[in-house]
């Protein structure tokens, strides 16, 4: 099976890749970005001693490390090296403090995996969620570098555990020297297959959202934007979860601002969604705190939502309505306030223990959308019943940083 994925790895880089770079720029950029990354990687690090190695899929996987970052930094005098795999978060590369070295992950094959290590040169590695690259395990194991993977779910049917993918990836969880689930039916799923290195941790998700919101974060042209009345602020929205939001906008013309924050903030996106609204509406990134007007503001910056949060009295979640995944809902639930979602939920622990709280609201439909919209915005009494169950689930989840370090080898 291990050769079966070097062939299939070499594929993807010397065929697949360059075929559809022709049709995506983001593809384009994949490539891009890894031309010649060795190099670069062995020409920036400079700093001796010992070094420790994070790594994460995107800006959302970064954002649940840091609890853990920050405590070990404390803890240790190691210099950090964070690598992503995606563009998302190293776009933002210079507003992250934590990390002494920012870089893309180099394709996982075995000769860039034997390279990379070679030069960073890890005293650990630490994999967040669902990072699972047998090429860069293989290399830390036969090495016995302690190699740690955080913030896990795992399910009976997951695609690791299942039928072809188990039996390349069975192997490959049994090399982490321990892993971190958030919940207890992880840690079954994998201990039915035979995988024992596993220790239930909590989530580090929470924890990371509690850190944002006690963050002192002032914005003007929020503020003034939404002055003294209702602010709604839609996170992390697909077209499905538009199509509702602006339909309700349309059809109901009740005073609330409305910030809409999209998943995808590239212009094009941008301009389908100005097409798409019928009503006076502001882009963030063309406005100043002097000519800040109209009930719709559409938020087309990336790393800013999990503090705009902060500014509304409700907050309906995107990726729920379609298939792409529910996007983050407790950098939203964190600030004690009613969230909405689409019908896809399921995935995510917390949005599925949310629900049974009757904290999360999920909806299926346009009219469930603008039933509880409405309810929200006009029954103070019915508001405030589900952020007393949103603070419950708060007030029961805040110990995975402290469940991982004692159980580090540091």
């Amino acid at each position: 099976m291990n050769h079966l994925y070097n062939i299939f790895i070499k594929l993807i880089d010397k065929i697949v890749l360059p075929i559809l770079e022709r049709f995506s720029n983001k593809i384009k950029r994949f490539k891009s970005n890894r031309v010649s990354l060795i190099n670069t990687i062995a020409n920036e690090i400079k700093v001796e001693g010992d070094r420790l190695w994070f790594h994460v899929a995107s800006l959302g996987e970064y954002e649940m490390a840091v609890p853990l970052i920050k405590r070990v930094k404390e803890k240790h005098s190691f210099t950090i090296i964070l690598t992503f795999f995606s563009e998302s978060g190293f776009q933002v590369k210079n507003r992250i403090k934590e990390v002494d070295y920012t870089f893309y992950l180099p394709l996982d094959t075995k000769e860039n995996a034997k390279n990379f290590i070679n030069i960073i040169r890890p005293k650990m590695a630490i994999f967040i969620r669902s990072e699972i690259w047998p090429n860069f395990l293989k290399e830390l194991n036969t090495r016995k570098i302690k190699t740690y993977l955080v913030e896990s779910t795992f399910r009976d049917n997951d695609k690791y555990l299942s039928f072809p993918l188990k039996y390349l990836y069975i192997n490959k969880l049994k090399m982490f020297s321990k892993i971190f689930t958030v919940d207890m039916k992880s840690k079954q799923a994998l201990n039915k297959i035979g995988v024992e290195n596993v220790e239930i941790s909590g989530s580090l998700k929470v924890e990371r959202a509690v850190s944002l919101a006690k963050e002192n974060y002032n914005n003007q042209i929020i503020e003034k934007f939404k002055g003294n009345d209702l602010c709604i602020v839609c996170g992390s929205t697909w077209k499905e979860d538009e199509k509702m939001i602006f339909d309700y906008i349309k059809n109901f013309n009740n005073n609330i601002k409305w910030i809409i924050a999209p998943h995808d903030v590239s212009k094009n996106n941008i301009k389908r969604i100005k097409k798409n609204i019928h009503s006076n509406h502001l882009i963030y990134s063309d406005i100043n705190k002097n000519n800040v007007h109209g009930n719709i503001l559409i938020l087309n910056t990336i790393g800013h939502l999990k503090n705009i949060y902060k500014y509304a009295d409700l907050s309906y979640v995107g990726g729920g309505m379609g298939n792409t995944g529910l996007h983050n809902i407790l950098e939203a639930c964190v600030f004690k306030i009613p969230v909405v979602v689409g019908k896809n939920y399921k995935k995510f622990i917390e949005s599925i223990e949310l629900v049974k709280l009757d904290g999360l609201i999920s909806v299926k439909n346009q009219n469930e959308f603008n039933n509880e919209i409405n309810k929200l915005t006009t029954n103070q009494k019915y508001r405030t019943y589900k952020i007393n169950n949103i603070k419950k689930y708060f007030n029961r989840q805040t110990v995975a940083t402290n469940s991982i370090i004692k159980n580090l080898s540091l």
